[in-house]
């Protein structure tokens, strides 16, 4: 290659790496989705107050979808936290709506029990919420409450 050429190559690539940049800016170029289902919780532990032994009672934890397009939550799996002195109060859970649209609210719905012989114990439990919310298809948070005579 001559040194006639040189400049030729250098400006090409230089055109190049600018061209590639107004185009990712031109798309959003932050690489992250730019729409779509937003999930939003106000936290990430819920206290869901006093259960009375051998009592079934429903509390529920509100949602939002604060995207621009519908939002699926799914409740995969409640198990025991870690450090739960019993992690065995809840009995069922849903979510309703399951397809919930943008702008609109929804609940996390858990049916708690709390069991003979388990008074006075705090019960901790880990939620685990799948979505379609590309920002968040996985989302974990704790549930606590108490267990009283």
């Amino acid at each position: 290659m001559s040194w006639r050429r040189k400049p030729c190559v250098g400006a090409l690539f230089l055109g190049l790496v600018a061209l590639l940049a107004a185009t990712a800016v031109a798309c959003g170029g932050d690489g992250g989705p730019s729409g779509g289902p937003r999930l939003a919780l106000d936290g990430d532990s819920f206290k869901l107050g006093d259960i009375g032994v051998a009592q079934t009672v429903q509390r529920s934890i509100e949602f939002r979808n604060e995207g621009d397009a519908p939002l699926k939550v799914s409740i995969v799996k409640v198990r025991p936290a870690p450090d739960a002195e019993c992690g065995c109060g809840i009995e069922g859970y849903r979510v309703r709506p399951g397809t919930l649209q943008p702008g609109k609210t929804g609940e996390l719905v858990f049916e708690l029990r709390a069991p003979e012989g388990m008074e006075g114990m705090e019960d901790r439990m880990v939620v685990e919420l799948t979505s379609n919310d590309p920002t968040k298809p996985s989302l974990t948070f704790m549930l606590v409450f108490n267990m009283s005579p």
